[in-house]
Formats: structure tokens, C-alpha cells, sequence
């Protein structure tokens, strides 16, 4: 037999000061869980911004490969991308080129290092309408887009071209060499990936960098609609180099992400702060109830001496600490959507609340109520219903 759950609820509620303390220790520990797990996922998905963005199914690179961000150092020969063209079931191939250089505040005249991409301007190699509607605008020489989301350390960029009187771009130097920015898109990132990002030509970009243009970063297929990845990689392996290695754009972003969860002690660090938020939840949930059975223990101890087990009263415990992990867990909620929001507008961070964090914190949630009042229930051996007659 099941104790009703309104029993629970007027035990639970019956001290309202107790009741608000629950409330803010499981909100505090939600809200903890929910901001290292998006901070984590955030700072995982900031690496890839830019490999979502192109367009393509598979991907070459070096196979001394470790993240798109140090490519620049690791170039091989275009002639091996275009050696692929012929084989059936490839659609396109295209080269993609990757630069880091100083670019000039227009104001203030100091340099930051900022990412360049660039790609043959009559194979657009982007899912952006934004970019691909400029395309002519890169065609035009010394001539780049600029990320209107970049860091503010590169100066006023968007607001100076919105200020020109008539059509025209604003000039500035990057590498010390005179550029001009034609146009904007949005990508955004600055953790792991670049602070900022401009898009070329490939022509500008050899021109600016004083590289030959033989020389890649990346080739980027596109294969025929319904053709299987694998067989593809599979013939395609058999023209390859050792130089270099194919994979799918997947595989390429799971790599980058990888890279950066070796590379970095960030995984370890917002695993330990859940870890903690778990804990910190659980010893609030543990006072309450261990409080609050010392105060009824006279209480439990009348059900058994009316016939009640040990099993009812336990679950009317169990029961208290499950809705303590659902009206902790809402306000919890709420406050993380709002902590979302602003880390994303200070950061740029990619905040997602997804449907899995979601369930995966509420299970941790309930689990972290009920494993506090598991704890706590060795204190019910202390009702003993003979001490009511003493």
C-alpha cells in the first residue's frame, strides 16, 4: 500500500520556511547543472561554427590533421583535389584556403589577428545565402567580407559602412597591406575558433599573403544526392595520396571537437562544477529530510503503532523528496533559460537548451532528491512505537 501523495505534499509543505530553503538549494543545483553542461556543449560547439557552414559531404585535409584552426601549417598540393573530379558519383571538389594575419582597427590603428578563408569564387563552397548573395563583391580585388559578429577590438566595421554616403567599402590594412571590407556576413565563435573572420577570393587571398594558390588547407566534395558516403571515401581512397586523408564533413566536425576536448581541460573542469552542483543539491535535500524526520519521528512512530510498515513510511519519504526535485526543478529551469540568454549576448556563445539537457538534468535531479533521502531514512529505526507509552 502507497501513501497518497497529498500526504506528502502537507508533510512537505506544512513548514513553509523549510519549503523555500528546499526549493532554492535543488533551484541553485539545477540551475548549476544546466549552466556547466550548456557552458560545456557551448564552448565545444564554438570550435565548429565555421564546418557548419560549408558546403559539402566529404572533406580532405592533411593527415597530419588535428584542428581547422592550425591548418594553415599543415597546406598540400591542389592537384590531388582535382585528380578526384573524374571519378563517378563526385559532383564537385573544390579547394578551401585558411590564413591568420593582423588587421588594422580603422580607428584605432591597432592590429589583432583575425582568420581569413578564401575559395574560388565560381565554386561558392558556403551554405550562406549571405555570402553566396557577394559573391561579386569578393570577385572585386583586395576586397573581403567581414564577420559582423568578430570581436570589437577590430573597430567599428558595420557602423562605417553604414555611415558612407554612397556605395563603397571601408579600407582598412590586414598583413600591412591595404584591403578593403565590401560586405558582411554572420558566423560568429571566438573561444576556440577565431575572434574574428573574414571571406576572399582565392586570388585575393595569394595576393595578400603572397601564396600560391597550388597550395590548400582543405578540399571540400560535394557527391551525388543518395550516393553512400562510405563507397565514396572508399574510392576515393584508392587515387589518394599518404599526404592527405578523406572523411565526412560529420566526421570533420567530431574531429575538431575532439581535438579541443584532448587539448583543453575544459570537458574535466564543467564535469567536476556538475559534479559539485549535484552534490551541493544533494546535502540540501538530505538536511531537509533528515530535519524533518527528526521532528516527526513521534509522527511515524504513531503509524506504526496503528499497523503502517516500514515500507509506507519510507515511501512517504521517497515521495516528499520527489516532489521536492519537481518544484526545485521548475524554478530551476527558468533561471538557466535566463542565464542562457545572457551568456550567449555577453559570449556569443552557442546557448542551446536541447530536449536532451533537459531530461538528462531532471533525471539527475530526481536521482540526486532520492538518493538524499535514502540517506537520510536510517534515522525511521529511531520510531519505535513502545517509546509512545513510556
Amino acid at each position: 500500500m502507497f501513501p497518497p501523495i497529498s500526504l506528502a505534499w502537507l508533510q512537505l509543505n506544512h513548514k513553509k520556511s523549510r519549503l523555500i530553503i528546499s526549493i532554492i538549494g535543488v533551484a541553485f543545483s539545477v540551475a548549476l547543472m544546466f549552466t556547466t553542461t550548456g557552458l560545456k556543449d557551448a564552448l565545444f560547439e564554438d570550435s565548429v561554427t565555421i564546418h557548419k557552414t560549408l558546403q559539402a559531404d566529404l572533406v580532405i585535409l592533411s593527415a597530419d590533421f588535428q584542428s581547422f584552426w592550425t591548418i594553415h601549417t599543415n597546406p598540400f598540393p591542389r592537384r590531388i583535389i582535382y585528380s578526384l573530379s573524374a571519378i563517378n558519383g563526385i559532383v564537385s571538389v573544390n579547394p578551401f584556403y585558411v590564413a591568420f594575419a593582423g588587421f588594422k582597427n580603422p580607428d584605432l590603428k591597432t592590429k589583432k589577428n583575425i582568420g581569413v578563408v578564401a575559395f574560388n569564387p565560381d565554386k561558392p563552397t558556403f551554405n550562406l545565402t549571405e555570402v553566396n548573395q557577394q559573391i561579386s563583391v569578393i570577385r572585386n580585388d583586395e576586397t573581403f567580407l567581414f564577420d559582423r559578429l568578430s570581436r570589437p577590438e577590430y573597430g567599428e566595421i558595420v557602423d562605417k559602412f553604414k555611415a558612407l554616403k554612397k556605395p563603397g567599402s571601408v579600407v582598412t590594412e590586414l598583413l600591412d597591406n591595404q584591403i578593403k571590407i565590401g560586405g558582411f556576413f554572420s558566423i560568429g565563435g571566438g573561444v576556440f575558433s577565431a575572434d574574428g573572420l573574414l571571406i576572399t577570393s582565392d586570388l585575393n587571398y595569394a595576393n595578400i599573403f603572397n601564396r600560391p594558390i597550388e597550395k590548400v588547407h582543405l578540399g571540400l566534395i560535394t557527391i551525388t544526392p543518395g550516393a553512400s558516403p562510405e563507397e565514396m571515401i572508399d574510392k576515393i581512397n584508392q587515387k589518394l595520396s599518404y599526404q592527405v586523408k578523406v572523411i565526412t564533413k560529420a566526421e570533420f566536425i567530431k574531429l575538431e571537437k575532439l581535438y579541443w576536448q584532448k587539448a583543453t581541460p575544459i570537458g574535466i573542469i564543467f564535469n567536476i562544477l556538475s559534479l559539485v552542483g549535484f552534490i551541493f543539491g544533494a546535502v540540501i535535500v538530505y538536511q531537509i529530510i533528515f530535519t524533518q524526520i527528526s521532528d516527526y519521528i513521534s509522527i511515524y512512530a504513531t503509524f506504526k503503532a496503528i499497523g503502517y510498515t516500514n515500507f509506507y513510511i519510507i515511501a512517504l519519504v521517497l515521495q516528499e523528496s520527489f516532489l521536492m526535485s519537481i518544484i526545485g526543478y521548475i524554478p530551476g529551469l527558468v533561471v538557466s533559460l535566463g542565464l542562457y540568454k545572457y551568456i550567449q549576448y555577453n559570449t556569443r556563445l552557442p546557448m542551446i537548451l536541447t530536449i536532451e539537457k533537459i531530461l538528462t538534468v531532471i533525471s539527475l535531479t530526481i536521482f540526486m532528491c532520492i538518493f538524499a533521502a535514502l540517506m537520510s531514512i536510517f534515522k525511521l529505526k529511531d520510531a519505535d512505537p513502545a517509546e509512545l507509552f513510556q
